[in-house]
């Protein structure tokens, strides 16, 4: 049995301090990677305005990466948000909620050795079953969820015959806006944090790494491309 299956019931507390960091780390890493297929595919988006020209030069690449990075959040975002999950944000508050006795003021000054006036301990709202409970429904109204959902049962995963002879119905039928994207990856960003905080003090940085790297090579491409054609 892997270790991460044990956290739908409450634990000792080293083994609910191993378990926590480990998932934290695990979604962690999904979270960037969610949040990475969209940069980076908006980034494409917006490159083909003012880029087109350097786009062009490799027409079928680009498709092929655009087709792989929205099916990838379609995925991931699935995978991060689906409420029935194994694994997950809604996972992951289970085992915060079964835990509870680990994520208080004391157990966080004894993870970090703080002293008893440390500015982290002052007026710390406490983890509760209703807080947890607020999370849930925070998660639950987030309006790309049903997209997500919908894109991945009846295409993404698997071909519906509704859809799958009738392309433009699934963008009408689940749509998935900009705001939606933002909107989701900000909150499990921010849950995490407020957690990690709870539990070490630790908060981490959601910003995908080296995402300028294909406006570089966007703009070395068009500036090859003008030099070809207008070397003077």
């Amino acid at each position: 049995m892997s270790k991460l299956t044990i956290g739908s019931y409450p634990m000792e507390r080293e083994a609910f301090d191993e378990q926590f960091a480990e998932y934290r780390q695990n979604l962690r890493e999904e979270v960037l990677r969610f949040r990475s297929f969209v940069t980076v595919y908006r980034r494409i988006q917006e490159r083909k305005v003012d880029r087109l020209g350097a786009v062009n030069l490799a027409p079928a690449f680009f498709q092929v990466v655009e087709s792989s990075l929205f099916s990838g959040i379609v995925i991931w975002g699935h995978k991060l948000f689906d409420e029935r999950g194994q694994r997950g944000m809604f996972d992951f508050l289970k085992l915060v909620e079964n835990n509870l006795a680990w994520m208080t003021t004391g157990e966080l000054r004894r993870r970090r050795e703080y002293p008893a006036d440390h500015w982290m301990l002052k007026n710390r709202s406490p983890i509760t079953i209703e807080s947890i409970e607020k999370d849930r429904e925070d998660l639950r109204s987030l309006e790309v969820l049903k997209s997500f959902r919908l894109r991945r049962d009846k295409f993404d995963a698997h071909f519906d015959r509704e859809y799958f002879f009738d392309r433009e119905r699934i963008a009408s039928d689940a749509p998935i806006r900009w705001g939606d994207l933002d909107a989701a990856g900000a909150q499990i960003g921010r849950f995490i944090n407020n957690y990690s905080a709870d539990f070490d003090g630790v908060i981490y940085d959601w910003e995908p790494v080296n995402i300028d790297d294909l406006d570089v090579l966007l703009d070395r491409a068009a500036r090859a491309r003008r030099d070809q054609f207008d070397p003077g």
